[in-house]
């Protein structure tokens, strides 16, 4: 979490930009123009199927690496790292 004095990161800006890429790619209207076509095919399914396949993997993809790289923010300092281990004795 973030200051609320302090601007977002660069790479902040890239996920989220990358993310409102992605919704924009599956709610682009272009794709009511394969109206009652089956092809062509993607994955072996009909093109408006893979497509939105194809949307979500990305958008899944992209989350993931926002999430794992903390949305572009760094690290808090002093946050408490999980131990592994056993019973303390």
């Amino acid at each position: 979490m973030r200051p609320d004095d302090r601007k977002m990161s660069g790479k902040a800006k890239l996920y989220w930009g990358l993310i409102l890429l992605g919704f924009l790619v599956m709610e682009f209207p272009g794709v009511l123009f394969f109206k009652g076509m089956a092809e062509p095919y993607i994955f072996g399914l009909p093109f408006i199927y893979g497509f939105i396949l194809c949307c979500w993997v990305y958008m899944c993809v992209v989350i993931f690496i926002a999430f794992r790289d903390n949305w572009g923010e760094p690290k808090e300092v002093g946050t408490p790292t999980p131990q592994k281990g056993g019973d303390m004795q």
